[in-house]
């Protein structure tokens, strides 16, 4: 491999590494968002509408005035229309057939809005559980995927070293050895043979040409 493509490779291996675990990174926030968007958006939509009616019926021990029954009635339909989790379908059917006498003043339909409101809190809560569970998953898993990324990118900076250094600093070192030892006098000394780049070999090749020219055995000189 010659010497630039060799050192373009190496470098956008690590290039792309680097990137992965930067992807990777963004990755793994981007399928958190989504998680905990939807506590926002779903759980604690449903919680807020049925502790608004919790909060009205508080104001009112007796029969809830007609502005509150009206507020009652606008929280109900937003819990209704935020429905997320399959349990909250029969509470909120158990409300809304309770809450006409509840608001009246009727003690057991207001017994039986209270804890059907109660229930609807509990299910959202605990559905905010599973999603902050899943959500902590996915940040543990990512963790440990950069961990294993940054070590692979670690463990392969390494060996590029490694590399680096037998197929160009250390021929290269011996090139150098090697032109010191010929201007010594070093008339035997030549570049051994290595598995380095192409280029690289080729400067061996080329210096080992050179100083074998250059001690070549004289024929000796003839008489008169």
């Amino acid at each position: 491999m010659r010497l630039r493509t060799e050192l373009l490779f190496y470098t956008l291996l690590l290039a792309s590494l680097n990137l992965l675990l930067a992807f990777g990174a963004i990755g793994l926030f981007a399928r958190m968002g989504p998680a905990i968007e939807r506590i926002l958006e779903e759980n604690v939509l449903s919680i807020d509408a049925a502790e608004e009616i919790l909060a009205e019926f508080a104001a009112a021990p007796a029969e809830l005035p007609p502005e509150a029954q009206k507020r009652v009635s606008e929280a109900l339909e937003r819990a209704r229309a935020n429905i997320t989790e399959a349990e909250e379908i029969p509470l909120l059917n158990q409300i809304q057939t309770h809450l006409p006498a509840a608001g009246a003043g009727d003690s057991a339909a207001r017994a039986a809005v209270l804890d059907g409101l109660r229930r609807l809190i509990a299910a959202n809560r605990q559905a905010m559980t599973k999603v902050d569970f899943e959500a902590r998953r996915l940040g543990t898993a990512g963790a440990w995927a950069a961990v294993f990324i940054g070590g692979s990118t670690f463990g392969l900076s390494l060996v590029v070293i490694v590399l680096l250094r037998r197929r160009i600093l250390e021929p290269v070192l011996e090139i150098h050895s090697v032109l010191n030892a010929a201007r010594r006098g070093d008339r035997f000394r030549r570049c051994r043979s290595v598995a380095a780049a192409v280029e690289v070999r080729q400067a061996t090749e080329a210096l080992n040409a050179l100083l074998d020219e250059r001690y070549k055995p004289q024929p000796p000189l003839s008489g008169p």
